[in-house]
């Protein structure tokens, strides 16, 4: 999907060097801010001290309670609700759509930084002139330097001379003069200045001029393909780099290959030797395989090869994990590159083993099992109690907070503030949380001025005038996270969950095909199978939250019409019934025995 705010989003270098991740998704985020991710140490020590990684971030060595943070030099901040320009954190922009406008941060769909000043932009294509902006479909900037000036454009035809303007149709700016100034076409200054408009064109380099029977390679270089190799350089950085050396061999083996040993290119006889990670051996007829630097062959017995590292006199059985390690399966167990000895019963956690039936796994990390517990991150807790609120995999305690469960909501892994004075703007994978501005209206993950810009199921257009008026439009479902649904909404209003496997428009309405959908009520226990594919019609495209297919949502009905009020991606959730039963659970009524019949009839899931 190509999204046009892309071109306004400044491709710089990061200012903090870090370690980096791409954005799982794909979702289009802020150049800088990819090095931002994943900042502390993976020995879990902070200047000498171990630390626990669920509950501290480590910023040069300096340690900061919260976990998943990213650093700004040694100070630790939420990538979502900051950014870092030169080891300066600016609050409430995003790192993820933020841009750098010296030591301070902006967002570039509603600023521009012009001469290290951040500007509020007036049209969606404004441009600096300056400290000013203006807009280059009725403006003009001209001049140079501190001296540059927004005009007033007289035509489509008129260009910038100096500070003045003028027709190119009927004028030219003389270069002759100084300070430069238009003339009529017919002054000699035009003649001599030649065109009004210089471009400059990117020469690229001429093949070499080969001999007859040699082939390039590299930049202006030949050889001889009948007397030389030419040897493509493993360590080069640049792809297709070729070596300037040479290696001479005997032009009858014709196929004779090269290999890098050191600086030199050195050719050999393939009959005679192999090339094991740039190491010639003799060759030994049947040891056609490499194992690191050392030959060996598929028919030796007890060799084993792990990691490119040769195992010798290996008793049958054995394998190789994925760190690399011997193991014997009807002995050992593999828990990511750690090798255990087997319990039967217990299964892997990370690089741990545990015991499902009083331990729970999280993220790699147990804890004993006690009540109906559930993770959050890398921790444990227990959903029903209502004193804790999981975003995200952060976990919050709402008592240290001072907040009620059912008027607390998460964006990403914040825990949102009371009241309306912010704003959570959601994309698939990514949630973004911006101050409250009125005239704002989300528009993905993007927070954009609604004067401005326009938008259609998360993607932005820029107006072609600015806006002041909302055009009305039926208002969308919106996309909430499975938690910050009130429970009495979630358990009493009918639900649909399903797996979406295509969308389609057709005029502004949005098909949405799924498969093993499922009605329910879950207060009552009522569930029913969809037949498959089943489809649903969203009445308003562009006022819908985008979908992603593949993933699993519950789409809940407004209790008073016929339409879908919220959507909650559950994609995350292992067991997505489950976690909807969970959160529902002093609502079920225990029902009589008796018959149960699985339905597949449509009851309201066509909405028109």
């Amino acid at each position: 999907m190509t999204i046009p705010l892309l071109m306004f989003v400044l491709l710089t270098l990061p200012c903090y060097n870090a370690h980096g991740q791409v954005n799982p998704l794909g979702v289009p985020v802020s150049a800088h801010a990819g090095k931002f991710y994943d900042t502390s140490p993976r020995d879990h020590l902070c200047s000498k001290r171990k630390y626990d990684i669920l509950d501290y971030t480590c910023c040069e060595k300096v340690l900061h309670e919260g976990v998943g943070l990213s650093c700004c030099g040694n100070r630790a901040f939420n990538l979502i609700q900051a950014s870092c320009c030169k080891g300066q954190l600016t609050l409430n922009v995003s790192q993820l759509v933020s841009d750098c406008c010296g030591c301070q941060a902006y967002d570039p769909l509603n600023q521009l930084c012009c001469d290290s000043q951040i500007l509020t932009r007036t049209q969606p294509h404004s441009k600096c002139c300056g400290k000013d902006l203006y807009d280059e479909d009725h403006q003009l900037c001209c001049g140079n330097g501190q001296g540059r000036k927004v005009l007033a454009k007289m035509s489509g035809h008129h260009r910038c001379c100096g500070h003045h303007q003028f027709d190119q149709r009927s004028h030219c700016c003389c270069f002759d003069s100084e300070p430069l100034s238009p003339e009529p076409l017919n002054a000699s200054c035009c003649a001599s200045s030649g065109s009004n408009v210089f471009q400059h064109r990117a020469i690229a380099p001429n093949p070499p001029n080969c001999m007859p029977g040699e082939k390039p390679y590299g930049l202006g270089a030949c050889f001889n393909p009948t007397t030389e190799r030419c040897c493509v350089n493993p360590s080069s950085h640049q792809g297709q780099s070729y070596s300037h050396d040479q290696a001479r061999f005997d032009g009858t083996l014709s196929h004779t290959p090269c290999v890098y040993k050191g600086a030199s290119c050195v050719c050999y006889n393939p009959d005679i030797n192999i090339c094991c990670a740039g190491k010639l051996s003799r060759r030994v007829f049947g040891k056609n395989l490499c194992c690191g630097t050392t030959p060996y062959g598929v028919e030796d017995r007890g060799v084993l090869c792990c990691n490119q590292t040769l195992h010798r006199a290996v008793e049958d059985g054995y394998q190789c994990s994925p760190g690399g390690h011997l193991y014997l399966l009807s002995r050992d167990m593999v828990c990511g590159t750690r090798v255990h000895l087997n319990d039967p019963g217990k299964h892997c956690c990370g690089e741990e083993t545990y015991y499902p039936w009083n331990e729970i796994c999280c993220n790699g990390h147990k804890h004993n099992r006690l009540g109906n517990m559930s993770c959050c991150g890398g921790k444990v807790y227990n959903p029903s109690s209502g004193q804790m609120k999981c975003c995200a995999g952060t976990l919050y305690d709402l008592q240290v907070q001072g907040r009620l469960t059912e008027n607390t909501q998460c964006c990403g892994s914040v825990l949102m503030e009371a009241g309306s004075t912010q704003t959570c703007c959601s994309a698939p994978g990514l949630d973004l949380l911006y101050p409250t501005q009125p005239g704002f209206t989300c528009c993905g993950h993007r927070y954009p001025n609604a004067s401005l810009w326009s938008c259609c199921a998360g993607v932005l257009h820029p107006r072609p005038e600015p806006h002041t008026t909302t055009k009305n439009v039926i208002p969308g479902p919106r996309l909430l996270p499975l938690g910050d649904l009130k429970t009495e909404v979630l358990c009493h209003s009918r639900g649909l969950l399903g797996t979406v496997e295509s969308v389609s428009v057709k005029m502004n309405e949005r098909s949405i095909g799924m498969v093993n959908a499922l009605s329910l009520l879950a207060s009552h226990g009522h569930f029913k199978a969809m037949a498959s594919p089943h489809y649903l019609t969203l009445p308003d495209h562009c006022s819908s939250p985008e979908l992603v297919p593949g993933n699993t949502y519950i789409w809940v009905k407004n209790p008073f019409s016929d339409t879908i009020s919220f959507i909650s991606d559950l994609s995350d959730h292992s067991s997505p019934l489950h976690s909807i039963l969970s959160r529902c659970s002093t609502f079920i009524q225990p029902r009589r025995k008796r018959r149960r019949t699985i339905s597949t009839e449509n009851e309201f899931w066509v909405l028109t």
